[in-house]
């Protein structure tokens, strides 16, 4: 009976240890995972910090009424961001405001993909009078700087990745 006992509880810790390695292996991983999707230390250029503002250009909003069946709805407007050295971004989108967005280094080529930075506005409203969703989920991509900054607002929402809108930004002085 002794020896049963003894061998229980030998099981017993072997699972306290078992489980402890196993929490400590998933704790470990999980750092080591944040700690590299947070990293946040690349160096925003100062020329991307400061006001820009858009030419008046053309938004397309879509929607899905019907599965693949797609209705677009366009206007025209003008598109505002402040960035701040602090990769804080806030602005409007024609009527929609934003603030605490976010902007973020793109991976890749910037060269061969055409995209620099990518401005994480989150959930904005109606951008024009017409604007057939109430809010919608954005970003607006940057291309590499270059003079002027050439951009395209983004429908990010879901899996989609729509292109609203070709922009030109200028930087306010």
């Amino acid at each position: 009976m002794i020896f049963i006992l003894h061998l229980v509880h030998q099981n017993h810790v072997s699972m306290k240890n078992h489980t402890f390695n196993h929490l400590f292996s998933m704790f470990t991983a999980s750092v080591f995972f944040l700690s590299s999707c947070g990293n946040n230390k690349w160096i925003l250029p100062k020329e991307l910090v400061g006001q820009w503002n858009s030419d008046k250009s053309s938004i397309t909003v879509r929607t899905e009424p019907k599965w693949m069946k797609f209705k677009f709805t366009s206007d025209s407007s003008f598109v505002f961001v402040k960035v701040d050295s602090n990769k804080i971004v806030s602005g409007f989108i024609g009527n929609a405001k934003f603030t605490n967005g976010k902007i973020i280094k793109n991976g890749g080529n910037p060269e061969k993909n055409g995209v620099s930075y990518i401005i994480q506005c989150g959930e904005i409203g109606k951008i024009f009078s017409n604007d057939p969703l109430e809010k919608k989920e954005v970003e607006i991509w940057l291309s590499p700087l270059n003079g002027s900054l050439h951009a395209e607002l983004r429908y990010t929402e879901g899996l989609s990745l729509f292109p609203m809108a070709d922009l030109t930004f200028r930087k306010v002085k």
